[in-house]
């Protein structure tokens, strides 16, 4: 029996190291753990007079010397006030010179990350909390990992402070704010994702399932902001109008087995929803049915689509990013996939519908490829792929329909696998 190793343990520590089962060092109140992590330091020895009185001159000292000053967010701060502004200064240091960069797809967003964003920013407490969120989850990949823990730290605290302050402005939305709501909507699709970046381990994949997924969601809520008032948007510092011109590379040529990829993914969501709909609805139905058996008469969502299956919508969309990808213009086109996809199709793939996670599963090529770009989608590609496979499997419809039993099925599931250079789950 292999015997426990032996460790000095913190026999001093406060209440909550030791609830977190962390070792404590002593220092406070507070320590360092609870300091990062804005928790109230305890210690069981505090009822000592001597404690108390020590305490309370800490407590004195800390007041008289906090008589100007403001800081963003709320009062009580991560540490003190004056550590809490140098961390503050290095993280958007660290912003303006490095991280604005990894939300940059085209020439005209550089300007406005890196300058117009930090100005709005002194207006917008979640945005200022967003720009550090993004710049300390960035200087969490670049660091060691004991430092890399307390980066992390840092941006879970103060994206909850940020998300707080948005809902809040969100239900106050105007002509003034409108912008600077869709630009934060937008970052927080992509903060989620770096989270699964900086702090997913070994076989945690279907963690980073869940987490695209609530990006979907995210994204589908930030076109919605975006739709309420397109023009004013267009209007605003937001360089917007440098996409419209994209999504539409029709006549870029894709390599053989790209295009082959596709169409099998056309015909295989033809044969996947007609099998569905042979007795209950014609087979061009526009009814969007996420179904778990076939002909039954009872589904998981029904909703009507807009001239279209939310499934036939996203495979148009996916094969315009593969092309954008293929021209080059735009960096990471891919993840506007998401939103561009629709709520419907991203009901379908929390639903688990197999037709849905195929499609995804290939967004992921391109999703791998963007990752070569973006530290926060580094290897997103790889994971996502495995995830869905595994949400594939945990999820799986009780009566599959025809066409999950087509070697087509399998020669999809193959093809990703490929693209992504990792083993095919073909007879996994």
């Amino acid at each position: 029996m292999q015997q426990r190793r032996s460790h000095k343990k913190s026999r001093r520590g406060c209440l909550n190291c030791k609830k977190w089962h962390t070792k404590c060092d002593e220092s406070g109140p507070p320590c360092n753990n609870c300091a990062l992590r804005n928790a109230k330091c305890e210690y069981a020895w505090q009822k000592d007079a001597r404690s108390a009185a020590l305490v309370q001159a800490r407590k004195s000292s800390s007041s008289s010397g906090s008589g100007s000053g403001g800081e963003p967010g709320d009062s009580d701060g991560l540490a003190t006030k004056e550590c809490r502004r140098m961390l503050e200064l290095e993280l958007m240091h660290y912003w303006s010179t490095t991280t604005y960069e990894s939300l940059c797809s085209g020439p005209d967003d550089g300007h406005y990350m890196q300058f117009i964003m930090p100005q709005e920013a002194l207006r917008y407490d979640f945005l200022l909390n967003g720009i550090f969120v993004s710049a300390a989850l960035h200087r969490s990949t670049m660091v060691p990992q004991r430092q890399a823990r307390g980066y992390f730290n840092v941006a879970m605290e103060l994206y909850d402070k940020a998300s707080r302050s948005f809902r809040k402005q969100l239900a106050k939305m105007n002509s003034t704010n409108y912008h600077v709501l869709y630009i934060y909507s937008s970052m927080t699709a992509f903060i989620n994702i770096a989270f699964s970046q900086c702090n997913f381990t070994e076989g945690s994949e279907l963690n980073t399932f869940s987490t695209v997924t609530v990006a979907f969601e995210l994204l589908n809520g930030s076109v919605s902001i975006a739709t309420t008032d397109l023009q004013r948007l267009l209007d605003s510092p937001v360089p917007l109008r440098a996409y419209l011109g994209h999504g539409n590379a029709t006549n870029i040529a894709l390599p053989n087995d790209t295009l082959m990829a596709l169409f099998r993914l056309q015909n295989l969501n033809e044969l996947y929803h007609s099998s569905q709909y042979t007795i209950s609805t014609p087979p061009l139905s526009d009814d969007l049915s996420i179904v778990t058996t076939p002909q039954s008469d009872t589904t998981v969502a029904a909703t009507q689509a807009m001239g279209a299956r939310p499934w036939d919508v996203a495979i148009k969309l996916l094969t315009l990013c593969f092309k954008e990808e293929q021209r080059a213009l735009l960096r990471g086109y891919a993840f506007i996939f998401p939103g561009g996809a629709g709520p419907d199709f991203t009901t379908a793939i929390k639903a688990s519908d197999p037709m849905a996670l195929l499609i995804m599963m290939h967004w992921t090529v391109l999703v791998e490829r963007a990752g070569l770009q973006f530290w926060w989608a580094k290897n997103l590609g790889k994971r996502l792929a495995v995830g869905i496979w595994k949400a594939m499997q945990l999820f799986s419809p009780r009566s599959p329909s025809m066409a999950l039993l087509t070697p087509e099925w399998g020669e999809s599931l193959s093809w990703v696998c490929s693209q992504l250079d990792i083993p095919s789950f073909v007879g996994a």
